[in-house]
């Protein structure tokens, strides 16, 4: 086997990854990926004129391993074998490494734009798909909207009301985050790396913050740990709620929208508590947490989430006991298992369609190495199942916070941090509120970052909303988005 083999959050060596030719390279992850594992990240990390080295992170739910592969290109072969066509969870990454790198992937089903709206490979014009027969016609939504919403394109090819496919374009909220992230000191990097997608502060520093601990080797308290686990369950609460209170506003369900409103401000003011904002922003750096747990926040903080506790339970019954809901909710936007699995979906949205997938427990950082986390699955996979699967990581969330509070454990909450490890890497995973979050982060000889790379979970799930609107009624794409709830920001970088 050419491939090494790591931990989420464990350095490894960047010597030791195996590089290979392009035959190796193709045979090597064509392998990797029918033993059951799936692509994490496909990127370049080294580029000259004549030559560039491109790293394959594919990761294994089921053993909790992350694999890497190493591939040089050089002259004018800058291409391979598509792995897309049987294996369909590559297929946007394969995109990501044709527009970054200009590296083609031969035969791939359908290559198009990841940020680039009208070109491919450069400058190769990019035509929309499009549909020709009697009574089709094509919608166009965006990227600018009526609401307060992120700019994205939306192309509809419709029969009637019946949507026949969905193309969605987007790229127009990037800001070149990943080469900022490489220039800016420490400091400036923590700001940035919260600003990734406004509504995953805590998620994303910690995948970043637990990056620079396993580089560094700088430990950490389990307070620290504990604290930060704490906050990142406040943010899914916060989230979840906001995404329910969503989905019942668009099916005029008002009673339920504004009680799940009502309660994601008691949620976020818990934050708020904890660090001073109401988005966790300040609060989880490299070396710990920058703000301690008093026994005065702690017991607000818990008098909060029984009363949210208490009050859900009763929104969740009513909401999903009437019929009308009901009737709007199940059976529509469904994504199959099988779709799901060959899309490589994370986060609640897979977990609907009854994938079992959760960094917490799969690839357990943190506190939860200690502290474990109960993976449910749903499998009608429809927005009934994404709602529901809201409510019920809700529900685990709290039960989680209310568990840690019980007893804390003691401890300083901020360690010094050492300097980066020379020539070295690592692949950080965390588990959002949308999904399974990697930051990959490679160092030179100088000890200094040298690749910083990024993936949201909506870059997994864009596909999947795409999937879920076939053959509904456009009037139903509003609704499927929100069970969605994708971030532009979180996809654009």
């Amino acid at each position: 086997m050419k491939r090494l083999t790591v931990q989420n959050q464990r350095p490894f060596e960047t010597s030791k990854v195996p590089e290979l030719s392009v035959p190796e390279f193709e045979s090597e992850v064509g392998q990797i990926l029918s033993e059951g594992s799936r692509m994490m990240g496909l990127f370049a990390v080294e580029a000259s004129v004549d030559s560039k080295k491109v790293l394959a992170v594919l990761g294994n739910d089921e053993t909790s391993q992350i694999y890497l592969v190493k591939c040089l290109f050089t002259g004018e072969s800058m291409r391979f074998n598509s792995f897309a066509n049987e294996y369909p969870n590559t297929n946007y990454f394969e995109c990501e490494l044709a527009e970054n790198s200009l590296i083609v992937p031969e035969g791939h089903p359908w290559l198009r734009p990841v940020r680039k709206q009208t070109v491919i490979l450069g400058n190769i014009p990019y035509e929309f798909y499009s549909m020709q027969g009697d009574e089709v016609h094509e919608v166009a939504v965006g990227p600018v909207h009526a609401g307060v919403i992120e700019p994205g394109h939306f192309r509809f090819q419709c029969h009637g009301e019946e949507i026949y496919h969905l193309e969605i374009s987007l790229g127009y909220q990037h800001r070149g985050l990943e080469k900022l992230l490489l220039t800016q000191d420490e400091n400036k990097r923590a700001v940035l790396v919260e600003s990734i997608a406004g509504d995953s502060v805590v998620a994303h520093s910690m995948a970043y913050s637990l990056a620079v601990e396993a580089l560094s080797r700088t430990s950490v308290s389990l307070r620290a740990s504990v604290i930060r686990s704490v906050a990142e369950e406040l943010e899914r609460i916060a989230m979840h709620l906001s995404g329910l209170s969503g989905i019942a506003n668009d099916i005029g369900f008002a009673i339920g929208a504004a009680a799940y409103g009502r309660l994601r401000t008691l949620v976020i003011n818990s934050l708020l508590l904890l660090c001073g904002s109401r988005f966790g922003r300040g609060l989880v750096r490299p070396g710990g947490v920058m703000f301690d747990l008093t026994e005065k926040s702690a017991n607000k903080i818990t008098e909060n989430l029984i009363k949210v506790q208490q009050d859900i339970s009763e929104i969740n019954d009513f909401m999903f006991s009437s019929t009308s809901v009901m009737t709007r909710l199940e059976a529509t936007g469904k994504v199959s298992l099988k779709w799901a699995g060959a899309i490589g979906m994370v986060g609640p949205a897979a977990r609907a369609s009854g994938i079992r997938t959760d960094v917490r427990s799969g690839f357990p950082y943190g506190a939860y190495r200690y502290h474990s986390i109960q993976t449910v699955t749903l499998d009608s996979g429809d927005v009934y199942a994404r709602a529901r699967m809201r409510s019920l990581e809700i529900e685990e969330s709290l039960g989680y916070i209310l568990e840690r509070f019980v007893d804390i454990p003691q401890g300083e909450t901020r360690s010094e941090v050492n300097p980066l490890m020379e020539n070295s890497g690592v692949i950080s995973l965390s588990e959002g509120w949308r999904g399974e979050i990697m930051h990959a982060i490679l160092t030179g000889p100088d000890g200094k970052i040298k690749t910083y790379k990024v993936k949201d979970p909506s870059f997994n799930n864009w596909y999947g909303l795409a999937l879920s609107v076939r053959n509904e009624g456009i009037s139903n794409f509003p609704l499927c988005n929100k069970s969605f709830d994708l971030s532009y920001s979180g996809h654009d970088l």
